[in-house]
């Protein structure tokens, strides 16, 4: 099987918060057997939506001390500049991309800060290591992940012991008054002199704060686990601060001086921002797009692992992360907010599929796409449907219609899979089509962006019964040979088809093709145009 062509990179993504907990709520699906896996599939490549594709949390400062200063630490790479306290401008250099306080004197304590980083959400990984090791007592190297000011804050205090153990505490700082919130000793850091301990702290929220910290040796993996938790609620730290790193060494000290070294600073924030969800105008006003159709902005998603077969009437299924397919056995059935990704299958099917009398279902503001892509997978097949405000791609056909009362609105029907050589074709070409009616009356395709079928846009067949009665209106269309394609196949005319007022594409393989039908159909056809402004008129053949 030759590969799928491949589609141009995707921008504008609708992003939903995905908050990946585990199992369906109990009493609205049954659960089907999975379908045959052919190969694995992918969850995180395709999907547009954030339930998927990690967006990265926004970047509050960050240095790599690429620069050589004397006298302080100059200007972070992203965060300001860098404002030193404690000691002599002397004592804070920055070279070969490492930044040092050195803490000349026995009960000195140095402060580095970035004042102008402030949030209230702040994860802060940093490198820290002393030229030597301490005798007759102990170093303290401060990361601070908020600093309301230099005296006052949040810290993860990593107090370096002469015997080479490390004591990593959470401490707040407020008033003169510092108080330990949580601590652990970590004897297995084995500290000896320059060894460089990675440290993570996530300082987050207000009334309470949450606190987390991590400490480790530079160069292994990271662990799993936060060593060190804690909350806290001191009115005068609920408020933003930048972030920090200090240098103080005990009374006891007899090898001063000491020097604190600190690389490799980058401090996010612990989430990504959510946009606002995009209010869509309406139908029929816009383009819709990835900004204005699938999982609204900021819907927090549960995965349900493998196939929901829907056997409850008027059940709703709301903000779901399917990893599987979807089958609707019963009426009024509503599917909204979800993303169904369908999985690896060596078998004709859809990642949506109601069809029988009995059956009927809405999908709205949901994300469909085959995750594990193949020619066997349809977007939604049968009939009693209704899409609105979907975004369907990395199918064959978006929709396969063969029954009543379909109706897709509003939604984005885009690059679907093309094989040269298909299997489910007797391996020749795939006959992919964004919408293809085989049968059916009372069909509505109103207000969608609909492109990228290699085969036609809507295909038109009357391979199982008469289709009538379908009304194309105020669309976006683009793709295959010719946009629209009607096929009387040996059942007679068609009978009430209206396409009026859609824009249609120039990318059709047969040029200036939008509408093409057998002369003995009549279409109500009026206000089509394409992009360049030149009417869209019926061809006849």
């Amino acid at each position: 099987m030759s590969s799928a062509r491949p589609h141009a990179a995707r921008t504008g993504r609708r992003t939903a918060l995905a908050a990946v907990v585990g199992a369906l709520s109990a009493g609205l699906v049954g659960l089907a057997a999975p379908a045959q896996a052919s190969t694995a599939a992918d969850y995180t490549t395709s999907a547009e939506s954030l339930a998927a594709t990690a967006v990265a949390p926004t970047e509050v400062a960050t240095d790599a001390f690429a620069r050589q200063v004397t006298g302080g630490w100059g200007s972070a790479t992203k965060g300001g500049a860098w404002t030193a306290t404690g000691g002599e401008a002397a004592d804070f250099a920055v070279a070969s991309g490492v930044a040092s306080m050195k803490v000349r004197q026995p009960g000195w304590q140095l402060f580095s800060s970035l004042p102008a980083v402030r949030s209230t959400d702040t994860d802060l990984r940093a490198a820290v290591s002393l030229d030597k090791a301490p005798t007759g007592g102990s170093v303290d190297a401060d990361v601070v992940g908020r600093a309301v000011d230099t005296t006052a804050g949040y810290r993860l205090r990593n107090k370096i012991l002469a015997d080479g153990n490390v004591r990593s505490s959470l401490v707040s700082v407020s008033g003169g008054v510092t108080t330990t919130l949580g601590a652990v000793t970590q004897s297995g850091l084995g500290f000896t002199a320059g060894k460089q301990l990675q440290v993570r702290l996530q300082v987050t929220g207000t009334a309470p704060t949450s606190l987390k910290a991590k400490i480790w040796t530079a160069g292994t993996a990271e662990p799993a686990d936060w060593q060190v938790v804690a909350t806290d609620s001191t009115a005068a730290l609920q408020v933003a601060g930048g972030i920090a790193f200090g240098g103080y060494t005990s009374s006891s000290v007899t090898n001063a001086p000491l020097t604190a070294r600190v690389a490799d600073v980058r401090a996010t924030g612990t989430q990504a921002p959510v946009p606002a969800p995009v209010v869509p105008g309406a139908v029929g006003t816009y383009v819709p797009d990835s900004t204005t159709t699938g999982v609204p902005n900021g819907t927090k998603l549960t995965v349900h692992q493998g196939d929901l077969l829907v056997t409850t009437p008027g059940a709703v299924i709301d903000g779901l992360d399917v990893r599987g397919f979807v089958k609707v056995a019963a009426a009024n059935v509503t599917i909204k907010n979800s993303i169904i990704r369908g999985a690896a299958t060596s078998k004709q099917t859809a990642l949506v599929t109601s069809a029988s009398s009995t059956a009927s279902v809405t999908v709205i503001d949901s994300e469909l796409y085959n995750s594990a892509p193949g020619p066997w997978v349809d977007g939604v097949r049968g009939y009693n449907f209704k899409l609105v405000r979907v975004n369907l791609h990395d199918v064959i056909d978006m929709a396969h219609i063969y029954g009543d009362n379909v109706t897709i609105e509003a939604s984005y029907l885009h690059d679907n899979l093309h094989y040269d050589v298909d299997p489910a074709q007797n391996n020749t070409p795939s006959h992919d089509d964004s919408i293809q009616i085989q049968k059916g009356n009372n069909i509505r395709i109103v207000g969608n962006s609909i492109s990228g079928a290699y085969n036609t846009g809507i295909q038109f067949t009357q391979d199982q019964g008469l289709v009538s009665n379908v009304t194309v209106q105020k669309n976006f269309l683009d793709g295959g040979g010719c946009t629209v394609n009607l096929a009387e196949k040996g059942k007679g005319p068609f009978q009430g088809i209206a396409v009026k007022d859609n824009t249609f594409g120039r990318t059709t393989k047969h040029y200036n093709c939008a509408i093409i039908s057998p002369v003995t159909t009549v279409i109500a056809n009026s206000g089509n145009y394409f992009t360049d402004g030149v009417v869209a008129t019926v061809r006849k053949g």
